[in-house]
């Protein structure tokens, strides 16, 4: 690993990251831009690569951000029922319900309520495999995904640093206003008192705001989430498949770029449903890596997707380890609710021992936010954080090949 050029290694996948988002723009999931730069991942692994393959599957982006449409249009609708056209009640009633239901499916969750009544999009994975020196004893994933994020508003504007507040705010109204449509359905209530009524127009610029929080028909640049972290990968791997002899006697390493992580998870979801069995037939491995903006919040997740799905507290641990032995400052962090959820969870959830290698600040109250913006293009993005990734996938693969990383998933059988 001493013969390693880190900096020059991370000045290659920055001239990279930038010319494919130059090039090719967002790549909202199951774009063609997307597509496009799956292609151009894929030629690049098939320099040193064993085998590449670039899998098609099918996902329903829309899903994932319909209930910030839904709940604000069925909270309008109510408030038109209660005081305008009165009896219309069940129906903004069902939409609220119905726009909570896919909000704690879809984005608490990660689950795919309702994905059927929305359109199908054809997204693609890329799969890299470099072959050990000898026998696979071990496999090590390294993953990063291509699409980018709608643009989220609420991250561009002059309140940024109170996003949790736009997220969460709206809906105790909607809560408010479910329930005085369904007494108003039952009979319970005949007229709305003074003060409620007050509430519910008080709460109508809330909802306004919630609706046009996410512009679902733009993408953002991505190159920090999460493009340079999938030519991070691609561009280590290569470094390590030129020492084979060396540091891949016996770890299979897997080169991952997912389509679909900003909708949902979708690829990793759909790669491990077709991988997961071949991969646990050996100790596994994942690091995946996301948002890499700062080396200062150098951060390996032990719970993803909003702090629901546990990962690999000994992964976890091993990468931080790994990044401080590189001189970085590095902690286990849990997501919390409203963070979202990261590829690595899609691994946990299949078996596979995964952590998430973040680097971007996680209070609750922040600034400078950039991720899932226009301003996520390269010079956003931390070349230390991107040398300090490089640097953690290398002494990992190290710690992998001699048979200390702790924490690896069971064989199945």
């Amino acid at each position: 690993m001493a013969d390693i050029d880190f900096r020059d290694l991370t000045r290659r996948v920055l001239e990279e990251t930038d010319r494919l988002v130059r090039r090719y723009g967002s790549r909202l999931a199951g774009s063609e831009a997307g597509r496009a730069v799956a292609r151009e991942l894929a030629d690049r692994m098939e320099g040193f690569c064993d085998r590449v393959e670039m899998e098609e599957f099918e996902a329903r982006p829309a899903s994932f951000y319909a209930y910030t449409k839904i709940l604000p249009l069925a909270y309008a609708l109510g408030l038109g029922s209660l005081f305008l056209v009165r009896g219309l009640y069940l129906l903004p009633a069902l939409g609220i319900a119905g726009g909570i239901a896919l909000m704690v499916s879809q984005f608490a969750v990660y689950g795919r309520l309702g994905d059927g009544l929305f359109p199908a999009r054809t997204c693609v994975n890329v799969e890299g495999v470099v072959e050990p020196e000898g026998e696979a004893e071990y496999e090590l994933l390294l993953s990063g995904h291509h699409d980018s994020a709608p643009v989220a508003r609420i991250y561009s504007g002059p309140f940024q640093k109170y996003y949790a507040l736009a997220i969460f705010a709206p809906y105790p109204f909607f809560l408010l206003e479910f329930g005085l449509l369904i007494s108003r359905a039952a009979g319970w209530i005949r007229e709305i008192p003074g003060g409620w009524t007050a509430a519910l127009l008080a709460g109508f610029p809330f909802a306004a705001a919630y609706f046009l929080m996410i512009d679902t028909r733009s993408g953002s640049p991505g190159a920090g989430d999460n493009l340079a972290a999938s030519v991070l990968c691609v561009e280590i791997a290569r470094e390590l498949a030129a020492r084979k002899r060396d540091l891949l006697r016996r770890t299979r390493v897997r080169v991952l770029s997912f389509d679909a992580e900003e909708a949902g998870l979708r690829g990793s979801a759909a790669y491990l449903r077709s991988r997961a069995g071949e991969i646990r037939e050996r100790p596994a491995y994942m690091l995946n890596f996301d948002s890499l903006y700062d080396a200062a919040h150098l951060q390996a997740l032990d719970r993803d997707v909003n702090g629901f799905v546990r990962l690999s507290r000994e992964v976890a641990r091993d990468a931080a380890e790994c990044l401080r032995a590189e001189g970085y400052e590095a902690r286990v962090y849990s997501m919390v609710f409203g963070g979202g959820g990261t590829d690595a969870a899609e691994a946990a959830r299949a078996g596979i021992a995964a952590t998430s290698v973040i680097a971007m600040p996680t209070a609750v109250v922040r600034e400078g936010l950039v991720y899932h913006t226009p301003r996520d293009t390269v010079s956003a993005v931390g070349s230390d954080a991107v040398e300090a990734c490089l640097r953690l996938a290398a002494r990992y693969a190290e710690r992998v090949e001699s048979g200390g990383a702790r924490g690896g998933s069971a064989p199945l059988g």
